[in-house]
Parts: structure tokens; sequence; C-alpha cells
């Protein structure tokens, strides 16, 4: 077992990472298998009592977590009998990791990645502020957000084979919207299709970076880094891709829409496309990662509680036969909607990837 710290453990996706570990500890329990992720610490700056305050709250999203979590000292709590220690550490870099003899961290809180420096400044792998987890001791750090100052930028199910153990220490899992977009394209990528200028746009739920009176009485268009994001991830798409967001009056649930000029040598159709996303359901590369909503029509009450990174929308797929034919293939204008929940996503997706990172460390 690899021994794991989440940090930033009483805010919403430390929460949520904190369940996936839990359930993920207990599926393994009992088993011949030893790899997987160990839950021996948690880190906040709240009190004990008020984060199993939280964690027993009706959540206004996701309801009440179906686990038992208990007070044992202002120490220690149990989470469905698991003993899991609490620190309310700053910079738990400082004495917690070597204390506790933690090997893997997942970082929740989002005050470990970039550092907020001039535009002038070049971001290097150096600068990113999980690299103090590394230097206490800590083998790797699992980022639940995009961090371009990470070693590598890794989604299950489109690029997570890169994962190297002798050269990625801290790795980022991205963001909601550039694995809703990421793994759509992948699909389509690994089936032959050339992609090409792209551009993206996000219905995306309102977020602890708007103002609250701005979150809920207007939709706001806002930037995303998601489409630079999904160059980091699909290299071949790299400077192609554009997109902004915009941010509406909702608590969860999102929506991509993305567009993009497709070649191939054969013709493409919109059944077409959606049948290769039916197909990549099942194919375990892609497994509990894609889904598919086949209803006509699709609203936030049919995509929050879905644990996939993206949910393809077959009805609004569209392939627009285009005019010119570069290098002999025949080209296409595509429309392709994926739906997500953008918290439940984020915090299945790295529990996951920790899982696998901890597979190819042992």
């Amino acid at each position: 077992m690899t021994r794991l710290l989440i940090n930033g453990a009483g805010g919403r996706i430390g929460r949520g990472v904190t369940r996936e570990v839990t359930n993920l500890m207990k599926d393994i329990a009992g088993t011949c298998k030893s790899n997987g992720p160990y839950l021996i610490a948690l880190n906040d700056l709240i009190s004990i009592d008020d984060l199993i305050n939280i964690y027993a709250s009706r959540d206004p999203v996701h309801g009440i977590f179906d686990w038992k979590v208990e007070k044992v000292n202002d120490t220690l709590l149990t989470i469905d009998g698991i003993p899991v220690n609490y620190t309310r550490e700053k910079n738990p870099a400082e004495g917690l990791i070597k204390k506790a003899n933690i090997e893997m961290v997942l970082e929740c809180s989002g005050f470990f990645g970039d550092p907020k420096v001039d535009k002038s400044v070049k971001l290097t792998p150096e600068l990113n502020r999980a690299r103090g987890f590394i230097e206490a001791g800590a083998k790797r750090v699992v980022q639940t957000y995009p961090a371009k100052t990470a070693d590598i930028s890794l989604i299950m199910g489109v690029n997570h084979g890169l994962y190297d153990p002798k050269k990625h220490r801290v790795v980022s899992n991205a963001s909601c919207t550039t694995k809703a977009l990421s793994v759509p394209l992948q699909v389509l990528l690994d089936n032959g299709i050339n992609i090409d200028s792209l551009s993206m746009d996000t219905t995306h739920a309102a977020t602890a970076t708007q103002r609250v009176l701005e979150s809920l009485s207007q939709i706001v268009t806002h930037s995303t880094g998601a489409a630079k994001a999904t160059g980091l991830v699909i290299p071949s798409l790299s400077g192609k891709m554009s997109g902004m967001s915009y941010r509406v009056p909702t608590l969860d649930g999102s929506f991509a829409n993305l567009y993009f000029v497709a070649t191939a040598d054969e013709e493409l159709s919109a059944e077409k496309l959606n049948d290769l996303f039916r197909n990549a359901v099942a194919n375990p590369k892609y497994a509990g990662r894609l889904g598919v909503f086949e209803g006509k029509d699709a609203g936030t009450f049919d995509i929050v509680g879905r644990r996939e990174n993206a949910v393809v929308i077959p009805s609004k797929t569209s392939v627009l036969p285009l005019s010119f034919s570069p290098n002999g293939k025949k080209a296409y204008l595509v429309t392709v909607i994926s739906g997500y929940d953008n918290e439940l996503g984020s915090c299945v997706d790295p529990v996951i990837l920790a899982k696998y990172i901890t597979s190819r460390d042992n």
C-alpha cells in the first residue's frame, strides 16, 4: 500500500476525493492486492469538528454521503472504521510528510500549484509549489487541478500511459473541462480521424472564483484554460484550439461544446462518430471515463451524479461536409457536445489516476 495524505480535505473536491479513496480502500480490502493508496492523514485549516460536520452534512448537490465519520480526538477520526490522522498545517510539507511517512499527496486545496508570477516570468516545473512535498520526502503529488508547472498533466483514458516513474513526481490531473474535451477527442484520434482548427465553449456551473451576486443573477463570459490545456494532454492538438466559458447560475453540471474540422479517407457522418463513442464506452482504455446519454435533450439533472469525465450527447453530434479536400481527404465541420459533473469527475479521476500511478511504482 502507498501511504496517502489528502491536503485540502475540507473543500468540496477534498471531501469527494476522501470519499473515493475510502471506497477504493474498502474495495481492495481482503484481497491479495497490495497496490493502492492507503489513507493515512487528512489536512486542512479548519477544526476537526468543522470537518466532520461538513462530511456529515447534506450537500446541496450530492446529498448525504453514505459513510460514517466519527471523531476520536482532536487529531484522529475514523471513516467507516478506518482510522485517519487529522492535522491543521498551513504547510503540511513542513514536518507532516516525514512524521507520517507519507508517500503520496493528493493535493486538493489549490494552494500548491502554479505560483502567481508576472507574465514575463517563464513557468517551469521547479516553480510548482507542490515541489515542497517532494523535497520533504513524498514520492508523488497528484494535483486535482490544472498546473502548467507540473511535470506532466495526465487524464485517465487519454494519456495516462505516458506516466514515467523516473520523470514524473508532480502530476496534474488537469481541469474538469479539459477532461470533457480530451476524452471524446482522443476516441476520434484513436480511430484514425484527423482533427484540426478547434474551437470550444463551455456552459459551466458557477465557481468559487465568482462573486456571490454575480454567480446567482446572470450568465457571465469567462476565460478558460481548458483549450490550451488540451494541447498538454494531446500534443497533436497543441496550438490548434481556442475557447471560452459561460458561467451560469447553477450549482453543478456543465456542458462542453466542441467545434472542429475533421479530415478522413472515408466519408463521415454523425451516426458513424456516435457509434465510435458508443463502442468506446466498452473499451477498457476509456472504461468509466467516457459515457453516452441517449436522450433527445440533456440537462444538468441528467449529468450531475455521472462519474465519467465526459458524457457525449449523440443527438447533438453534427457533421457537415466542407467544400475543400486537403491532401485528397474528405473534410467536415464537426460539432460534439459533452456533458460533465464538474465536481464529481474532479474527485473520481484523480483517485483512479493515483491508483494507476501506485500500480506503476510498485
